[in-house]
């Protein structure tokens, strides 16, 4: 099998580190803003709880919940701090490469690494509970629902593993194709459904009981003359809102799928690596070209395009108090209107890239990484 590292994928740059307690706002790439309808953001803290996430193909990410963050690096630590104040809860350190996670488990907190291994922590106090081998490195965060966790390998295979402990209780198995992406998408949970993009631009949606097939879909066709062209993973993680899967494949299409029964509500052409949510009535991609979309969830009709961002290597957007939030490869964290798509600040905090989504927080701070884990706390103003 041939992967593809992600980093060749998009440009990069390199600007300046923000100085803490100041606001920092870079003139706006997009000269239609008006100065007045600009956002006011206050750099609130920065801090380095963990070392390096490395690589993007890694999916470490900080995770949120009940007052704690939750924050993992390629180095093996695990730590959570208090959000309001920063300070340590708790530390360990996994003698061995991590690549995924940490992820909120009910009671436990999950991380995996690049030997294919899934920890599980006890959430509030750190103590390890259990650990389970998968077949490959783990490249996507897993997800739970109802008492399963649903955890992906390299090679193609999902496992639904006891969150208790860890025992697995089924596997899912589709092969690769022989070019992909150095990345996995991490599943879509519902109830007892987990919805998993696939390699091949498939999505299938399993029983989380048992793991058999509730149905799969073609979301994109693999097309071209070449492997590289045919390349059509759905590496950005799927989304399930109002009884729908929303997906995105490379160099493929984004589409809604009805969750009952995978029949196909709408499909439009443009393809993304990075990532989407979906909010209200309405679908926010980040494409791979940087430009952002903005779709109805009900027919897929553009909402509103925003092309400032054009050329950068952006994060999967969350959406926070009317904004829609996405780091980028030259170490911004970029704000727009949700309404227009207006392009209303732009801070840069790194010299070097924010590749994992920004953390939303019960207070409303938004908290970013840097690739090297330097983590910043952003306050709307």
């Amino acid at each position: 099998m041939i992967r593809v590292g992600l980093r060749a994928l998009g440009a990069a740059a390199a600007l300046g580190v923000a100085a803490a307690g100041c606001s920092l706002q870079d003139p706006l790439p997009n000269p239609q803003t008006e100065a007045d309808e600009a956002l006011d953001v206050e750099l609130a803290w920065s801090g380095r709880p963990v070392g390096s996430l490395e690589s993007g193909a890694f999916a470490l990410q900080p995770a949120y919940a009940d007052g704690v963050l939750y924050v993992a690096d390629a180095r093996g630590w695990v730590r959570a701090l208090d959000a309001e104040t920063r300070q340590p809860v708790w530390h360990d350190r996994l003698e061995r490469p991590l690549s995924a996670g940490p992820v909120v488990a009910g009671d436990r907190l999950l991380v995996g690494d690049r030997k294919g291994r899934i920890y599980a922590y006890e959430r509030e106090s750190g103590e390890p509970v259990w650990m389970t081998g998968l077949s490959a490195q783990v490249l996507a965060s897993p997800r739970y629902t109802r008492g399963v966790v649903v955890a992906r390998s390299a090679d193609g295979r999902v496992y639904g593993l006891d969150a208790e402990d860890g025992s697995r209780q089924w596997i899912f198995d589709r092969s690769v194709p022989a070019l992909t992406l150095r990345r996995n998408s991490a599943p879509a949970v519902s109830g007892g459904t987990a919805v998993v993009g696939l390699q091949n631009g498939r999505l299938a949606a399993l029983n989380v009981a048992d793991g058999s097939v509730r149905w799969e879909h073609t979301l994109t066709e693999p097309r071209g003359r070449t492997e590289l062209e045919r390349m059509a993973d759905i590496a950005a993680d799927p989304v399930i809102h109002r009884g729908a899967a929303y997906a995105v494949a490379y160099q493929g299409a984004i589409g809604a799928v009805r969750i009952a029964n995978g029949a196909q509500h709408w499909s439009r052409e443009v393809g993304s690596h990075r990532g989407l949510v979906a909010h209200d009535e309405e679908v926010y991609l980040a494409a791979d070209d940087g430009r952002v979309w903005a779709f109805d969830r009900r027919n897929g009709a553009t909402a509103w395009r925003q092309e400032a961002l054009e050329g950068l290597t952006l994060t999967r957007p969350v959406v926070h108090e009317g904004y829609l939030v996405m780091g980028d490869d030259a170490g911004h964290v970029n704000w727009l209107r949700l309404r227009d798509g207006e392009l209303v600040a732009r801070e840069r905090l790194s010299d070097v890239p924010v590749e994992r989504p920004p953390v939303v927080t019960g207070s409303g701070d938004v908290y970013v990484m840097d690739a090297r884990g330097r983590m910043t706390a952003l306050r709307p103003r």
